[in-house]
């Protein structure tokens, strides 16, 4: 095919991209001979302006029936998509030309640039153009999540991305589109994508919506190096963006979440994320884009092995100058929040686009059991003291003594056995807060509105284990406080007091209809 031909009712004007087995062509609506002078000239003229993209696949030009179903699979998503960063879907016939067998695809006609040809010019990006962009990417993505099933692009990178010249953003070439549906019942996929924009799970053709944030990611650090990411330092298998001389807390916020190599750990929505890029929502003060590994490790230590000061560890918790005390360290300690959780965390924690699950399942507190033997003496010495009591027919009053030192003892044996035999779920929503707490001898909940949450914070509990009080995540709330996580690592509970906090500072600020 060349300029100047005719497929269907379109003239071929100038050729876009040539395929594999597909070529792209400029094109518009031929004009028919039988239009003489006595047409609205006008009318044929606005028609003549029209301009298309063509899509033409050849079905001779390829030895597999597979490229032909993703064609005819771009159609029809195509078809069923509406939104203005999209083309407009036109039409899709099958014709023959000159003894050629073709299948196309009619999609209205993006004027503009692509980010890789913007680049490529010697053009560069402001940080703000980049936010703005990546915002709009971000409602385009949303849109896609939010379809049943949702639909998975697959091939997110700067060649796909047509900057118009209003500086707005289009998202092009759905040939290598997946649904849900589909994705799941072919795992094993063909691989579709573009290195350097594609994430691992991807490659083992397991691409979820998730993906497509990573793409998003990707191709917003080209336009802020102008490089593949493929060519840039990684770091923990994560791209390392701390040579970057400097980020908006908005961008490195987003770009943090979205370039994880783990997809589970991915959790920002895309409506989210444009939120944040908009300045919509307001990161909490103690977000960290960054922390310094060596200072992380070393500071998650000392506070496992209880290093540093601890002036109230020589006072009782519940006294005056104990209190006091306890106060001041805690606001004199060291708080390093950890950017994700520990690899050995049994902890599980979902994203629920908007809200956020927190699961604490049962397991062995091992960081607890050097503190068993006391709680095993003082039950001892009680039980001991009841019989001795009982056994010398003492006064009715010394055994009801020993009643408040069974009711402590138990006490302390539940805080040190809890965890093994409870199961508890932290429910974070729009509509509020619930903790669900199931073990072998009871089941409890408790709950409160969003607007009654105040913040979580890690504070030291009234147990104390080897002369240290063990921390848990205190939840306060209006008129209380609820406690999760007693026996937890310091690392497992900082990670947990951020996540809640920003999880709960964006479900404040969120409009109503995305909340």
């Amino acid at each position: 095919m060349k300029s100047g031909d005719t497929v269907g009712t379109y003239l071929l004007e100038q050729r876009l991209g040539k395929g594999v087995t597909a070529s792209t062509w400029l094109a518009k609506p031929a004009q028919s001979e039988e239009n003489g002078l006595d047409e609205d000239n006008s009318a044929s003229a606005a028609l003549s302006a029209q301009a298309y993209v063509l899509k033409i696949f050849d079905i001779a030009e390829t030895s597999s029936w597979k490229p032909l179903d993703q064609f005819r699979r771009e159609a029809d998503i195509l078809r069923t998509l509406n939104h203005p960063r999209i083309p407009k879907y036109i039409e899709s016939f099958e014709t023959t030309t000159e003894e050629k067998f073709l299948f196309v695809l009619v999609m209205e006609y993006i004027e503009g640039d692509t980010v890789e040809a913007y680049i490529a010019s010697g053009k560069k990006f402001t940080e703000k153009q980049i936010e703005e962009l990546l915002a709009e990417l971000a409602d385009i993505l949303a849109y896609l999540g939010s379809l049943r099933p949702p639909i998975v692009h697959r091939d997110i990178n700067p060649r796909n991305l047509i900057i118009r010249p209003d500086g707005h953003i289009v998202l092009v070439d759905f040939s290598g589109v997946q649904d849900a549906i589909r994705t799941a019942l072919y795992p094993g996929a063909t691989l579709v994508g573009t290195a350097g924009y594609i994430p691992m799970e991807q490659v083992s053709g397991r691409a979820t919506h998730r993906s497509d944030l990573y793409g998003a990611a990707a191709t917003t650090v080209f336009m802020l190096t102008g490089r593949n990411p493929s060519e840039l330092p990684m770091r923990n298998l994560k791209i390392d963006l701390s040579g970057l001389l400097y980020m908006s807390p908005r961008l490195s916020f987003v770009l943090d979440n979205w370039l994880d190599p783990d997809p589970d750990r991915r959790t920002l929505s895309a409506i989210k994320a444009a939120a944040v890029l908009r300045e919509k929502i307001v990161l909490p003060s103690e977000t960290r884009t960054s922390i310094d590994a060596k200072t992380e490790a070393t500071s998650a230590e000392n506070n496992q092995n209880g290093a540093g000061p601890s002036w109230s560890g020589a006072f009782p918790r519940d006294s005056f100058l104990g209190e006091i005390l306890h106060n001041l360290e805690e606001r004199t300690e060291q708080r390093v929040y950890p950017s994700e959780l520990p690899s050995n965390s049994q902890l599980i924690i979902q994203d629920l686009a908007p809200g956020l699950y927190i699961k604490m399942p049962k397991r062995s507190n091992s960081s607890m059991r050097g503190g068993t033997i006391f709680p095993i003496a003082w039950m001892g010495f009680v039980f001991f003291w009841t019989t001795m009591t009982l056994r010398m027919h003492a006064p009715f009053f010394f055994p009801l003594f020993s009643i408040p030192f069974w009711i402590a003892g138990f006490s302390m044996i539940k805080a040190l056995i809890g965890p093994s035999m409870t199961e508890t779920e932290l429910f974070l929503t729009s509509d509020g807060f619930l903790r669900k707490s199931s073990g072998f001898l009871s089941n409890s909940a408790q709950q409160c509105l969003l607007s009654d949450i105040r913040e979580a914070k890690v504070r030291k509990s009234s147990v104390r284990i080897n002369r240290q009080y063990v921390k848990e995540l205190t939840i306060k709330i209006k008129g209380g406080t609820i406690n999760f996580g007693l026996g937890l690592s310091d690392p497992e509970l900082y990670y947990l007091e951020k996540r809640f906090n920003e999880e709960l500072g964006l479900l404040r600020q969120l409009p109503a209809q995305e909340s």
